[in-house]
C-alpha cells in the first residue's frame, strides 16, 4: 500500500543531504533517511580504532543531524556486499579507486527496496548536477536512475528544475515550484539556502569516501597488479585503510603498523591468515606479510620490522615471526632507511 506522505532519502549527513531533507520536510513529507556504510565511507579513524567485525553504528554527527531535522534515521551496513562493487565495477573507476556509478546504482537499488517495503512514493538524494565529474553529470544521473529501477521515482531536490520531472511531480504530489536549479561545484548556493532555512550546524565539507583518496588508490592499484581479483578478500581490501605498505623485490607485500591502534586493527584483521613479525626485545610495529614469503624473504621482513622499531640503531635485533601455531626467530641487522624507502608503495 502506497503512503503518499512518505519519502526515502539517501542521507550522508553532509550539507547537501541536510538541505534536501529540509526541503522535503518543508513540503510536509515524512522522511526516512537511509545512511549506508560501505566500509570505505565515514570516519576511518573511528573504524580503525574499533575492531573488524564489530557492529557498525553511524557517526554522532549523522545521528545529530537526523535528530535536528526530525527525520527517521535508518542505518544499513552493506560493507560485505560492497566488496564486489569495488573489485568488479561495470562502469570503471573515477580518478582514484572510486567506482562511483556502480556504487550509486548499487546503493539506490537498496534504497528502492526500502521504498517498496515502506510504500513510499520516491527516493531522493542531495545530488547536484555537475558537482562531481563522474557520477553527477546529466547522462550519469539518467543512467543511474534507469539502472537502479527508479526511473521516474528518483528526485534530486537541489537540481530538480534542471532535470526531467518525476512521476510524483507530474501527479502533483511534489510541488516542482518549491524545488531548485542548483548546479556546479560551488557550495555557495547551498550555504545560502541553509541560511534561509536557519541551519547553521551543518558540517564542513571534506572527508567522505576513502576510495577517492590518491594514497588509497596507490595501494589499491598495487594490490590489483599483483593479485587475482577473485582471490582478494574483504579483509585484504580493509587492510588498505591503514599502515605503511611495502612491496619486496620478490613481489611479497608487507604492511607495517604505525601505531598501537593500527597494530591492533591489523592484528585482528590479518593475523589468523598471514605471517606477522614483531621485535622480541624492543617496542615497535607489527608487520604483516599478506603474501606467503619465500625462505629468503623472512630475514628481509624481519630486518624491516627492526628498522621501524626502537631497536633500529642496534647491531642485532631478534624478530619473532608467527602464523597460527608456527613460530620462528630471526637475528637480523635492521634495514637502512634508503633500503626500505625504495620499496615503499605508500
Amino acid at each position: 500500500m502506497t503512503d503518499r506522505n512518505k519519502v526515502i532519502q539517501m542521507f550522508s549527513g553532509g550539507l547537501d543531504s541536510i538541505i534536501s531533507a529540509q526541503i522535503m520536510r518543508n513540503e510536509g513529507f515524512e522522511v526516512i533517511a537511509i545512511h549506508f556504510y560501505t566500509g570505505f565511507n565515514g570516519n576511518m579513524a573511528r573504524d580503525i580504532a574499533g575492531k573488524p567485525g564489530e557492529k557498525w553504528t553511524p557517526g554522532q554527527s549523522v545521528v545529530d543531524a537526523a535528530r535536528k531535522l526530525d527525520i527517521t534515521l535508518m542505518p544499513i551496513d552493506v560493507s560485505v556486499e560492497y566488496h564486489d562493487i569495488i573489485l568488479n565495477p561495470r562502469y570503471g573507476y573515477g580518478s582514484a579507486a572510486n567506482p562511483c556509478i556502480d556504487c550509486r546504482i548499487f546503493l539506490l537499488i537498496k534504497a528502492r527496496e526500502v521504498m517498496e517495503a515502506e510504500g513510499a512514493i520516491l527516493v531522493f538524494t542531495g545530488e547536484v548536477l555537475g558537482q562531481r565529474p563522474m557520477s553527477q553529470h546529466r547522462n550519469s544521473l539518467r543512467q543511474v536512475e534507469k539502472r537502479s529501477g527508479l526511473k521516474g521515482r528518483l528526485l534530486r531536490p537541489l537540481s530538480a528544475k534542471l532535470l526531467d520531472p518525476t512521476i510524483p511531480e507530474k501527479e502533483g504530489l511534489v510541488n516542482r515550484d518549491h524545488l531548485y536549479d542548483i548546479q556546479g561545484r560551488s557550495r555557495k548556493p547551498q550555504q545560502e539556502l541553509a541560511d534561509t532555512f536557519g541551519i547553521d550546524w551543518y558540517p564542513s565539507s571534506g572527508g567522505g569516501c576513502l576510495l577517492t583518496y590518491k594514497q588509497f588508490s596507490k595501494k589499491f592499484d598495487d594490490l590489483l597488479a599483483h593479485s587475482d581479483r577473485d582471490k582478494i578478500s574483504l579483509n585484504l581490501l580493509c587492510s588498505l585503510k591503514t599502515g605503511r605498505h611495502i612491496r619486496l623485490e620478490s613481489g611479497v607485500k608487507i604492511i607495517v603498523g604505525r601505531c598501537e591502534v593500527e597494530n591492533d586493527y591489523l592484528m585482528t584483521l590479518l593475523s589468523p591468515y598471514y605471517w606477522y613479525f614483531e621485535a622480541r626485545d624492543f617496542e615497535g610495529p607489527t608487520v604483516f606479510a599478506t603474501d606467503e614469503p619465500a625462505e629468503e624473504d623472512f630475514a628481509k621482513i624481519a630486518a624491516i620490522t627492526a628498522r621501524y622499531g626502537k631497536g633500529r640503531d642496534e647491531e642485532s635485533v631478534a624478530v619473532i615471526a608467527k602464523k597460527g601455531d608456527e613460530e620462528r626467530v630471526f637475528e637480523v641487522t635492521p634495514s637502512k632507511p634508503e633500503e626500505t624507502e625504495k620499496l615503499l608503495i605508500c
